[in-house]
């Protein structure tokens, strides 16, 4: 695809440049303005779009203009000619120049359309989350020592309600038997959520990690969930990197292995992970040293909290004990 663009720019900019050696001026203004005027209203329309790949059209946005920009220019050289039939030629070449624009506009403005109807949506779904949220939370305490046979009722009574599942997949009295069920569930949404729940189970957690044809979205849930087993941590670590930032997830697991935990202390130049790592509950007085150091290498080696938890964590764990 590169190739064939710039085989293509150097054509038409070939056929420019024979055109003004030959000084036919005529249309070249013309071309050159629709030619801006498309690049402009393309790039414009592409990224009104919040899709990843949107930018992708960036790619063929050269096409559209130079497109455009020849018809521009047919249509300045045919419009004055003798024969009827070239004339209407001429217009039809001026209806197609500008459909280009027109059609990157519309779709610019139908990018806005369902930009602002997903954002309606968005809040709908977060306000229905809330309210089932505070429902769920009300309906606990009405059955004391039978919470987890409450949440399982709901869940049976809202399994089609999104909104219902997500706050309810929250509690920690979900049952493991119901997080595994969940997990693998069609929306990702809902198997994210059984995931990060701390009760779901090792076995469950492999079984994403081994199985699930899109393991890549659980990656950071599996990274930070005490249950996940070490294995599968070091696996997750090794492994050439799709998600950015895991060591964040890494740092504060407390079933993350030390062999990880040294190697993330050893490499990493972030003070949120330092801060991250200050949160882990498994490490030493050896290790504290190690952090202390690393600290220095971020970009803000002064971290008052990483300084404060730094001393704190030094006279918890690294003062001799009478």
């Amino acid at each position: 695809m590169p190739g064939l663009l710039i085989a293509f720019l150097l054509f038409i900019l070939g056929g420019g440049v024979f055109l003004a050696l030959k000084k036919r001026w005529r249309g070249l203004g013309l071309a050159t303005g629709m030619f801006l005027a498309v690049a402009g209203v393309g790039v414009w329309a592409i990224f009104q779009s919040r899709s990843s790949t949107a930018a992708i059209g960036i790619l063929f946005l050269p096409f559209y203009a130079l497109f455009a920009a020849v018809m521009a220019w047919l249509f300045g050289n045919l419009r004055g000619a003798q024969r009827p039939l070239l004339r209407l030629l001429a217009w039809i070449c001026l209806v197609l120049a500008l459909a280009v624009p027109a059609l990157l506009v519309f779709q610019g403005f139908q990018s806005i359309a369902l930009n602002a109807s997903r954002d309606e949506q968005h809040r709908a779904s977060l306000a229905a989350i809330d309210r089932n949220r505070q429902a769920i939370r009300a309906a606990l305490p009405q059955a004391p020592g039978h919470e987890t046979e409450t949440l399982a009722r709901l869940i049976r009574e809202h399994a089609d309600d999104r909104n219902y599942l997500l706050p309810i997949l929250e509690s920690p009295f979900v049952a493991a038997d119901t997080l595994d069920q969940l997990a693998a569930h069609d929306d990702l949404g809902i198997a994210l959520s059984a995931v990060r729940n701390p009760n779901c189970r090792a076995e469950t957690l492999t079984r994403i990690y081994r199985t699930h044809s899109y393991p890549d979205y659980f990656f950071q849930a599996l990274a930070s969930h005490p249950n996940t087993p070490p294995e599968i941590l070091t696996e997750l670590f090794r492994r050439p990197p799709t998600i950015m930032g895991l060591d964040r997830s890494f740092a504060d697991n407390p079933a993350t292995p030390r062999e990880i935990i040294q190697a993330i202390i050893a490499s990493t130049k972030e003070s949120f992970v330092v801060q991250r790592l200050l949160h882990n509950p498994t490490l030493d007085c050896a290790q504290l040293r190690d952090i202390e150091i690393a600290l220095k290498r971020t970009e803000r080696p002064a971290d008052s909290f990483s300084v404060r938890r730094i001393q704190e964590l030094n006279a918890e764990k690294c003062v001799a004990k009478p």
